[in-house]
C-alpha cells in the first residue's frame, strides 16, 4: 500500500507524460499549417492559370496552343500542375430556333491537354450573362487538377479534385478586332 501511495505522489515523469500527450496534437497542427495553405495556393494558382489562358486565346486564332498551355503552367509556380486537365473552348451565342428566341451557348472550336476537348456545335447551356446577346462570342478555359498532399495525414485532402472555369470576352488586337477565333484544327463559329 505504501508503494502505491508513493507512486501517486511521484512527479518525476509528469513532463514526459505531458509531452507524449501533446506531441501528436502539435505534429498534426504543424502539418495542417503546411498542407491546408498549400492546397489553397494550388487552387488559387489554377484560377490564375485559367484566367491567363482565357486571356491569351481571346486575342485571336491559334493553331499551336503549346505556349498557351506553358503560360498556364508557369503561373502556378511553385506548384507542379503539368498534369492538370485543360479544356479551352470558343463559344458562340445563338437562338435555339427561329421560333424560340431563348439563347444557348454552343461550342465553335475546342482544344484540350490531359482532358477531352468539347465537341463542335454541342450545346453548353445558357450563355454567361455578360455575353447573352445572339451572335456574341466568348472563350472558356476549364482546368481540373487532383491535389496530392505532401503528408497524407488529412483524408479530406487526399485526391481532392480542384476545378476552375473562367469565361472571357473575345478581343482582337489592331486590325484583327472582329476576327473569328479558331482553336487548333477547329473551324470558325457559323
Amino acid at each position: 500500500m505504501k508503494r502505491l501511495s508513493d507512486f501517486r505522489r511521484e512527479e518525476g515523469g509528469i513532463a514526459a507524460l505531458e509531452f507524449a500527450l501533446i506531441l501528436p496534437v502539435m505534429i498534426t497542427l504543424l502539418f495542417g499549417l503546411i498542407e491546408f495553405p498549400r492546397a489553397y495556393g494550388v487552387s488559387q494558382g489554377l484560377s490564375r492559370a485559367a484566367r491567363t489562358m482565357a486571356d491569351l486565346i481571346s486575342r485571336g486564332s491559334l493553331s499551336d496552343l503549346t505556349d498557351v498551355y506553358a503560360a498556364g503552367n508557369s503561373v502556378t509556380y511553385p506548384y507542379d500542375t503539368s498534369a492538370a486537365g485543360i479544356v479551352l473552348t470558343v463559344v458562340g451565342v445563338y437562338a435555339k430556333s427561329a421560333s424560340d428566341p431563348t439563347l444557348e451557348a454552343r461550342v465553335c472550336s475546342s482544344d484540350a491537354r490531359n482532358a477531352t476537348k468539347r465537341v463542335a456545335n454541342s450545346v453548353i447551356g445558357p450563355p454567361v450573362p455578360s455575353e447573352a446577346v445572339a451572335g456574341n462570342r466568348y472563350v472558356m478555359a476549364e482546368v481540373t487538377f487532383t491535389y496530392t498532399p505532401v503528408v497524407n495525414l488529412f483524408p479530406m485532402l487526399k485526391g481532392l479534385g480542384l476545378s476552375k472555369t473562367v469565361t472571357w470576352p473575345t478581343r482582337g488586337t489592331g486590325a484583327n478586332t472582329n476576327a473569328q477565333i479558331v482553336l487548333g484544327s477547329g473551324s470558325p463559329c457559323p
